[in-house]
């Protein structure tokens, strides 16, 4: 007796099944206590769909009786039955349940006691019923409309949308009282963020309130459904359930999710502005490729699949594309079959690899996008077919290094889910040469040529720039050689030019840490303001100028600091003065431009620049170095100071008059950080460098590159120009012999096809050694700059070029018909391993996909539809009809309005699938328009439905995180809506477009919408709302939130700048919230801004008025009204 107490003592220790642990005598309850276990952990195999050994469990009758192996209970002598002999057996090969955990000791004890006692159980109890016949796998039909006999004009309301007539009925059934619709302004501010995301402008609420026609609410509703903004409100609502993510893995190395997926995005956003069917939303994101192989727009659709990738694990790549198709399009949960049959619902382990099999061949690409070659830059990732035979094995018990390879699985859907109407027909599709050769694209082929195109246009540039050059170097060295022959170099030193200790007070002086547009005008360039610094990234031939709007003085002193980064050959940076709208301009610039580092002054005259030689000194200006140009202008006399030290003292030739102009920072072909810049007028008492006496004593230096590596120089401009016009040649040969390669040629016409071959292949070779000759006079220029300690290096490199030349040169003429395709698509690593890298893409796909994407969006499926409108139903109403939205299956919760469900279904289908109709019928019903309060709620309402499954109120939800940031930012007059485009770094503060389009992935996320229930990344089938200090504390203190509230306040005081106090509380709270404010309301806000005002005051702001008015809308934005949709 002692050990049984102490192990019922144990047991009830170690139970997880129930809170209460009985005494020995205690009756067990059957219902309570033991059919939850069998049902947990032997109804799949003994239940209503399988009968293992002939034995079933799911009542107590079934379970006396037995099966093959005869009575499985004996009554009353549990140590007799061979139910618990099986269920304790310590042997894993006798005991049941086969697979997973053994039962527990509590629960092994509770079907002790239960025989023990003579296993008492309900008389009347029923067998489980046919999981076949569970209602979701049974295709809807539309229920007839709830009626009501000679109804009252209050329950006349009830019946003019077939989705109140439903709501009504269950009113009745249920007695509960709804509550008084909403005020129009409450139902404004509801629709329209339910919408479009973004709350109502005051001029839309006083428009609407004042129309009193019957189409007032229909209006509304058209306008916002034809609205832009609903494809990126809803668009945001898809991707939680499609589970979108941004790519993320280590530094460059994709891990997951693809580089720009941000083309899906879009594609939903497009999508649903269209209103395009749902149906055909899913069958283009399983299954473009192989229906739409040519249509780049729809291919984007396949970013469904693409996003499912996972470089370290093919398994579990698939495992999550088979759970969340199935999860986010059918409602079930077909993942709980992976390691053995499905515990609830009628699926099989092998039905779940044949559906493995559908996904099996699939793998992602990269397809280039017009107007960029670069993949890294821009691309559609897509999905594609290849490998067409690989073969798919069952895993014993889930387990990937276990596979069952006696049987190779088939593509197959569940058989509970098929009939002879449908099922799966799978039928290989033979796929277009642009499927197969994506460079056969014209799009892509011009993409190509342009390209070419600009490098024979840079290259011609480059020649001409180097032409120039040598003739200054020459001219120079002429000049020099004649002039100062004897001359020893000296540098260049003054006690004149230097810093003086005393200055006149500065005009301009930026640090470049903000933008100043009443200080600068931006005239062309590309120019970003961040890191406390100006950046301009743009090179080439095209100059970059940031022009001073103020004129500054004639005699005058500049100072500017800044760090070149780059370019692509001349890296230059300076300061240009006496700027006018004749083509005037004198320009003093360092430039960084390889072998030939020097600071320069130049001027316009007769419309071209000129040089002189003697404005000229070579130096250092390195690159990614911080570096100072001082300019000093007095007349026609200038002094140029370069990191601290003379460099060029220069008299203006009398024939060039100076005009005052403006003054810009140039940057020409450079990439370079502005640092600070200060300008002054040149003090009266500062001496000058005499730009005669400087010449006097020429610099050693000052002439321009020498002649010889000048002459080289161009050279390899030349040299490049050849192999820039060559490969644009081989372009067009190649993409001719690609056409004639992969399109079958005319009858008659193989030799042609032949001759195109050999020539795209030896327009490559051509290429190729051309390319070498160039690299040979770079190494041979690079050898003749190299200082000393590098010169053996260089001579490596400079061999090794020869060597390469003459390969080239040889390979010319020998004649292969081998070439290299232009690229159109870039193909994803598979794996870690990177196998079958250079396999060619297959000219034919299985059919397996888009078979299953017909079958998936066949009208007469159960699931699709169902699924679908329980989504929109739930992120209209606050709560689903079926709770569990991801599992409409057997253990999924029952749907509290079934007819209704199946009612919005078949209306789905049989209006094209259009989810923009859906929304109209939800959004224009009665039980929308309903009031979120439960003020003056009848007591029995509230105890007969406390939680408001029937939608006697409308339920209150709260803003998600992108709706809270897209509606400040709108409240504020600082939103950008506009559509699509790369996704946006998740630290860039400065953006203001919409919220949806920053990163999203496992690596990153926005910190602020991660303080408000931000969508999971891993799944987000139905956002978590939770209410926590963080986002009391984000609101309030945020420097975003004090922003927006600060110009929200400033917006108003522009729109009614002599708004009394009072006045400015009512607009703000109206603005903000949609509601007037009560007088209570009033009260303590008018308070609030007199307190605010005071301490305003006493703290010396400003404008203490709008410090004041600026904290009333703070506080108003943390009203709880403001974060809830009422």
């Amino acid at each position: 007796m002692k050990m049984q107490s102490s192990i019922i003592a144990i047991a009830c220790s170690m139970s997880l099944w129930s809170g209460v642990c009985l005494a020995a005598d205690d009756q067990v309850d059957y219902l309570k206590q033991v059919k939850p276990i069998l049902r947990e952990r032997c109804y799949a195999c003994h239940g209503a769909l399988k009968q293992e050994g002939g034995l079933r469990l799911d009542t107590a009758a079934l379970a006396i009786k037995g099966g093959d192996s005869g009575t499985s209970i004996q009554l009353g002598d549990a140590a007799a039955s061979l139910l618990l002999e099986r269920v304790s057996a310590t042997e894993e090969a006798e005991r049941m349940p086969p697979e997973g955990e053994p039962l527990k000791p509590a629960q092994i004890e509770a079907l002790r006691r239960w025989i023990t006692q003579k296993a008492v159980a309900p008389k009347d109890e029923q067998p489980e019923r046919d999981p076949r016949e569970h209602w979701a796998f049974k295709t809807p039909t539309r229920p007839p409309l709830p009626k009501v006999d000679q109804p009252t004009s209050e329950q006349a309301r009830w019946q003019q949308n077939p989705i109140d007539a439903f709501i009504a009925n269950q009113h009745r059934k249920q007695g509960l009282v709804p509550q008084p619709v909403a005020s129009k302004r409450v139902w404004l501010r509801r629709v329209t963020l339910d919408l479009i995301g973004l709350p109502p402008t005051q001029k839309e609420l006083d428009t609407f309130t004042a129309d009193e026609s019957p189409e007032a609410y229909d209006k509304i509703v058209t306008r916002l459904l034809e609205s832009s903004q609903h494809g990126q409100r809803w668009g945001r609502h898809w991707m939680d359930i499609w589970r979108y993510s941004d790519w993320w893995g280590l530094g460059a190395e994709v891990r997951n999710s693809q580089k720009h997926i941000w083309h899906w995005r879009d594609w939903i956003i497009e999508s649903l502005n269209e209103d395009k069917g749902y149906d055909q939303m899913l069958r283009e994101m399983l299954a473009a490729d192989e229906l739409y192989p040519n249509d780049m727009e729809k291919l984007r659709a396949t970013g469904f699949l693409a996003r499912q990738y996972f470089i370290f694990n093919r398994t579990a790549w698939l495992d999550e594309t088979i759970e969340h198709s199935a999860k986010a399009m059918l409602g079930l949960t077909f993942n709980c079959a992976k390691c053995h049959d499905h515990k609830y619902d009628p699926l099989t382990q092998v039905e779940y690899y044949k559906l493995r099999a559908i996904f099996e061949p699939y793998q992602i690409r990269t397809e280039m996008v017009a107007g960029q070659t670069d993949f890294e830059k821009d691309g559609i990732p897509r999905v594609f077919d290849a490998h067409l035979d690989v073969p798919t094995y069952l895993h014993v018990r889930g387990d990937d290094r276990n596979p069952d390879k006696s049987v190779t699985m088939k593509p197959g859907v569940p058989a509970f889910l098929s009939s002879d109407a449908l099922t799966l027909a799978i039928k290989p599709v033979s796929l277009p040469a642009e499927a197969t050769y994506p460079g056969l694209r014209e799009s892509i082929v011009k993409t190509h040529r342009d390209l070419a195109v600009q490098q024979v246009t840079t290259a011609r540039s480059a020649v001409d720039a180097a032409t120039k050059k040598l003739a200054e170097s020459q001219t120079a060295a002429k000049k020099l050689a004649a002039k100062n022959a004897a001359a020893k170099p000296t540098a260049s030193k003054s006690t004149a030019d230097q810093p003086t200790g005393s200055s006149t007070e500065a005009i301009v002086r930026d640090d470049f840490s903000a933008a100043k547009p009443e200080v600068w005008e931006q005239r062309g360039g590309k120019w970003n303001y961040a890191n406390g610094k100006l950046t301009q990234s743009q090179t080439g031939t095209s100059r970059a100028t940031l022009r001073l709007k103020q004129l500054p003085p004639t005699d005058f002193e500049a100072r500017l600091k800044y760090i070149p980064t780059g370019g692509e050959m001349w890296k230059s940076v300076g300061i240009s003065f006496d700027v006018t709208a004749d083509g005037n301009e004198v320009m003093a610039y360092a430039s960084s431009v390889v072998g030939g580092q020097k600071s320069q002054i130049s001027f316009k005259q007769g419309g071209n620049f000129v040089y002189p030689p003697t404005a000229a000194q070579a130096r250092k200006v390195e690159l990614n170095q911080p570096h100072e140009i001082v300019l000093r202008v007095r007349g026609a006399l200038i002094n140029m100071r370069v990191d601290g030290e003379h460099s060029i003292a220069y008299r203006l030739p009398t024939s060039l008059k100076r005009k005052q102009g403006f003054l810009e920072l140039i940057a020409f072909d450079a990439t370079v950080d502005f640092v600070s810049f200060e300008l002054r007028a040149l003090p009266k008492t500062l001496k000058l460098v005499d730009a005669k006496a400087a010449q006097a004593k020429p610099n050693a230096k000052v002439a321009s590159l020498p002649v010889d590596q000048a002459r080289l120089a161009m050279t390899v401009a030349e040299q490049s120009l050849k192999a820039a016009e060559a490969q644009l040649a081989s372009i067009e040969a190649r993409a001719a012999a690609d056409r004639v390669r992969h399109v079958k040629p005319a009858v008659g016409q193989e030799s042609a096809t032949k001759e195109r071959l050999l020539a795209a292949s030896k327009s490559e070779r051509v290429v190729a050694a051309l390319r070498a000759e160039e690299n040979l006079s770079r190494a041979e220029l690079a050898l003749m700059q190299a200082a000393a300690g590098k010169k053996a290096d260089a001579e490596k490199k400079l061999a090794a070029a020869k060597v390469a030349r003459d390969k080239t040169r040889k390979a010319i003429d020998v004649p292969s018909e081998k070439y290299t395709s232009l690229p159109g698509a870039k193909k994803t690593q598979e794996d870690y391993q990177n196998r079958n890298a250079g396999k060619p893409y297959p000219t034919t796909s299985t059919g397996r996909r888009s078979a299953f994407a017909k079958w998936v969006t066949d009208p007469r499926h159960p699931l699709p539809a169902r699924v679908a409108v329980n989504h929109i139903w739930m992120r209209h109403m606050g709560t689903p009809l079926v709770p569990t939205v991801f599992d409409f299956g057997r253990k999924g919760t029952p749907p509290t309005h079934p007819e209704l469900l199946d009612w919005l279904a078949i209306e789905l289908v049989e209006n094209n699938w259009s989810m923009k109709h859906i929304h109209r019928l939800i959004v224009t019903s009665q039980a929308y328009r309903l009031s979120s309060s439960n003020a003056g709620v009848s007591e029995a309402t509230m105890s007969a439905d406390p939680d408001n499954r029937f939608y006697w109120r409308m339920n209150p939800v709260r803003m998600e995180a992108q709706i809270l940031r897209d509606s400040l930012l709108s409240l504020a007059g600082e939103l950008d809506v506009s559509l699509g485009g790369p996704s946006i770094a998740v630290n860039d503060k400065k953006s203001r477009r919409r919220s949806l389009y920053f990163v999203h992935s496992h690596n990153d996320h926005q910190k602020f919408l991660s303080m408000f229930d931000d969508a999971g990344v891993l799944d987000c089938y139905r956002r978590a709302e939770s209410i926590v200090p963080q986002q009391a504390l984000a609101l309030e203190n945020s420097p975003f939130a004090t922003e927006m509230a600060g110009k929200i306040a400033g917006r108003i005081a522009a729109a009614y700048p002599d708004a009394s106090d009072a006045d400015f509380i009512r607009t703000a709270f109206v603005t903000i919230l949609s509601v007037e404010p009560t007088s209570d309301e009033q009260a303590t806000l008018t308070e609030l801004l007199k307190r605010m005002t005071k301490l305003a005051k006493a703290k010396k702001r400003t404008n203490p008025t709008i410090a004041a008015r600026t904290s009333v809308v703070h506080t108003i934005l943390n009203h709880n009204d403001f974060i809830t949709i009422r």
